[in-house]
């Protein structure tokens, strides 16, 4: 067994100001996707329904996207949550690290 560490990312879909999707799940996948292969990475982009109260009150619900990374770094994770949390014009993102044991049979 191999010691690693899986990281998620999660964000969400929905522009804050405007309150809707400017850049929607699929085209985010597939940017995702294509960094992701480029760069030789292990992931996984899972959809999800996410919701938070937002800081005037109102509870939002948006289309959220879970991506799974296994065995980059901290520092490339958190670089890569500031760059998605950017172009989707997000407050904040969700990471998540966990410790895994893996094994390829």
């Amino acid at each position: 067994m191999e010691n690693n560490i899986e990281y998620q990312i999660m964000i969400g879909c929905n522009d804050p100001q405007r309150q809707d999707e400017i850049v929607n799940e699929r085209e985010l996948k597939e940017i995702l996707s294509l960094f992701f292969t480029r760069n030789k990475i292990d992931f996984s982009i899972l959809d999800a329904k996410g919701g938070y109260l937002h800081e005037d009150g109102r509870f939002i619900a948006e289309n959220t996207l879970c991506v799974n990374i296994i065995g980059a770094s901290d520092l490339d994770i958190f670089k890569l949550a500031k760059n998605l949390s950017m172009f989707m014009n997000q407050e904040c993102v969700l990471i998540v690290r966990n410790a895994l044991k893996t094994e390829i049979r």
